[in-house]
């Protein structure tokens, strides 16, 4: 008999290119999982470039002791194809599905231009040659994910590295992919799909839409406030490094969380932490996207389904 009650951790936004300490906090999140004994762990994206250098950050993933899940986000292909980022940490596929006790989950990949006339994966040299319209889901990916909720009578959960909900944050076919997850629910006669977790936007927080819940995990490092922006967070010597850094707000901890799912009930037990610095909000920002406040935290949940 299926276990009924299956604990994943979950992560997004390490950014270990970008970020300073993103190894320690990466460690910090798998000592966590592993002392946990959750059943599998995945991250969101924006993980690591596929450079030798980065052989050690990849080893401290693999540090854990059960199945590692990943999604591909846009920076991930900052500087190499989708095949090249895919063979260095791992993956077969792009876009794909798996079982755990009771329960299906899908990977999706939105990381496709959109031109009038075709669809291209998205990578650093196609977006400076392509500037259309990124984060999509191409037509074949979509036909698949029909077919692959078709096939599954089971509670099912949605991860994807950019977020399928209606705001202007959104992918940009998102009604497509929502059309297919409410007709899957309408079809199958129940709450089948019931949750969408995504990463990218560095936010916390969740909107219900068709009966469908969409959830931000928010980054494990930072909020990114842009260009307009310029503090020194660390040092003028790390701010050199990473240059990144002027322009965000990075947070004093790691955020990850562990996701328990058992009948009827999905608990998110996420991380509280501050900004190393002024915060967003200090620094002049809005301190709002996509609807969300900007926080260094990622919620305590339970959403009942």
């Amino acid at each position: 008999m299926a276990k009924p009650v299956i604990r994943f951790g979950i992560m997004a936004d390490v950014h270990q290119d970008l970020m300073f300490n993103a190894e320690k906090r990466l460690q910090e999140f798998i000592l966590r999982m592993n002392a946990e004994r959750v059943d599998f762990i995945i991250q969101l994206g924006d993980f690591c470039h596929p450079i030798p250098e980065n052989g050690s950050f990849l080893s401290i993933w693999n540090e854990f002791n059960g199945p590692r899940y990943h999604v591909l986000g846009n920076h991930d292909m900052d500087k190499n194809d989708k095949k090249t980022v895919m063979s260095f940490i791992g993956m077969d596929r792009s876009y794909y599905s798996f079982d755990r006790g009771p329960y299906h989950f899908v990977v999706l990949d939105a990381n496709y231009i959109k031109l009038e006339d075709r669809e291209i994966d998205y990578e650093f040299g196609n977006y400076v040659r392509h500037p259309g319209h990124i984060d999509h889901i191409s037509a074949e990916q979509l036909e698949w994910l029909g077919q692959d909720l078709a096939g599954t009578n089971k509670p099912t959960f949605i991860f994807s590295h950019q977020n399928l909900d209606d705001s202007e944050l959104g992918i940009k076919n998102g009604e497509q992919v929502r059309a297919i997850l409410r007709t899957a629910n309408e079809a199958a006669g129940f709450r089948k799909v019931v949750a969408c977790l995504n990463g990218h936007n560095h936010l916390d927080g969740v909107k219900v839409i068709d009966d469908i819940y969409y959830i931000h995990i928010n980054s494990m490092s930072y909020y990114y406030m842009g260009p307009t922006f310029n503090v020194i967070r660390y040092s003028e010597a790390l701010t050199r490094k990473y240059p990144i850094l002027a322009q965000s707000a990075p947070y004093e901890d790691p955020l990850y969380a562990i996701v328990t799912l058992e009948p009827g009930l999905l608990t998110i037990e996420g991380k509280e932490s501050g900004f190393v610095g002024p915060a967003p909000i200090d620094c002049g920002h809005v301190n709002t996207a996509g609807g969300h406040r900007v926080t260094a935290n990622i919620s305590r949940r339970q959403l009942k389904y």
